[in-house]
């Protein structure tokens, strides 16, 4: 039997296991439906999605109105404005079939230059406090991918009094002392808040490495046999009074929800230790060193050529998954570079590759997107 925990001071007794939405990114309708039936299965009713997760609102919306009291649902914005985010939220409750979300979070918010942006005037954060005082939602949160997180999650709650987070945590990223430092540090003050704790790449094997990936899941390659998912899923779980969102694949979430359904205990670290040797897992956002002021591979702009070549091989640009400069940015942020001011340099290298025909870009009402075929 899968846990509940209370979801912070939302009121809501959420299972510990929060299915991911990114799963059903590239799903048939056919494939969301049997999804619903495992996770209806296993109890679990908290669903976590997003705008950019490809069909997942649209195939979650399709059971909104018979299941819409079985779930606490979440879904994010993207979008660094008022107006644009606004926009965001009235397609995602017309794509959910909802006239409210319980949960409506900034969605990957750890570029300082556009955490700025959000939380100034006319920015996103004003949307979200709107939308909540009118009833479109209910609560609010912040979500993020990479080294930074934690620290940037620490200056959210800062400035604004949100009800979640969400940020990446498992066994070999806690190994990192700066990480584990900042990350504790968090977790302690959602623990005095009553903010809700939630976690994400639990088992990730290693980063992408360029070749074709075996599973949908952002970023990394996945662990896969049930052993190691247990270790690494357990290991998450073992973190009091939090959350666990599951991989973004649907073949992985059956083995997920098992781990989940059997947990007892946190698996020593004699038990990690050896997990982490036999499968090779690697930290799937390694730091990248301190950068030099000058020409060369070693500076800033070395770097930022090499995360961007880095992209381009892993398949970031891949069609149909069109890339605006604001996502570059936030890919090249959980890779380490600071991108803060350096919107014309990263524009001009993007311009620069579609000139040799390794990029192709058009321009839409927001702006250019770029992508390969």
């Amino acid at each position: 039997m899968i846990l509940r925990n209370q979801f912070g001071r939302t009121g809501h007794a959420s299972t510990r296991i929060i299915f991911g939405g990114w799963a059903l990114s590239r799903a048939t309708q056919a494939e969301a439906d049997r999804v619903l039936s495992m996770l209806l299965e296993y109890g679990v009713n908290h669903i976590d999605t997003a705008p950019m997760y490809g069909n997942a609102e649209k195939c979650i919306g399709s059971w909104m109105k018979q299941h819409r009291a079985d779930f606490f649902l979440a879904t994010k914005t993207r979008k660094r404005t008022y107006k644009e985010a606004w926009k965001n939220l009235q397609r995602s409750l017309s794509r959910l079939n909802v006239d409210q979300i319980d949960l409506w979070q900034l969605h990957g918010l750890t570029n300082p230059a556009g955490w700025e942006k959000t939380m100034g005037p006319g920015g996103a954060l004003e949307a979200l406090v709107e939308a909540r005082d009118k009833g479109f939602v209910r609560f609010l949160g912040v979500t993020g991918h990479g080294n930074n997180v934690p620290a940037m999650h620490i200056h959210s709650l800062e400035r604004f009094d949100f009800d979640s987070v969400l940020l990446p945590y498992n066994y070999p990223l806690m190994q990192d002392p700066r990480y584990a430092a900042d990350f504790n540090e968090l977790a302690g003050l959602c623990h005095k808040r009553n903010v809700a704790l939630q976690t994400m790449k639990s088992i990730a094997r290693w980063p992408c490495r360029g070749h074709s990936k075996t599973y949908n899941t952002y970023f990394y390659e996945p662990l896969e046999t049930q052993e190691a998912i247990d270790k690494l899923a357990h290991w998450s779980l073992g973190l009091q009074n939090s959350f666990l969102i599951t991989a973004g694949d649907m073949q992985l979430l059956p083995k997920v929800l098992d781990a989940a359904n059997r947990f007892e205990k946190r698996p020593s670290d004699t038990e990690m230790k050896a997990v982490v040797a036999e499968c090779d897992i690697k930290q799937i956002f390694p730091r990248v060193a301190q950068r030099k002021r000058g020409k060369g591979p070693q500076t800033w702009g070395g770097q930022m050529s090499q995360a961007l070549q880095e992209l381009v091989r892993e398949g970031f640009f891949k069609h149909p998954n069109k890339r605006t400069p604001e996502h570059v940015a936030n890919a090249l942020e959980l890779k380490g570079i600071s991108t803060r001011g350096k919107e014309d340099n990263i524009s001009n290298s993007l311009a620069g590759r579609v000139k040799k025909g390794i990029l192709k870009r058009s321009k839409t009402s927001s702006g250019w997107i770029y992508w390969t075929e």
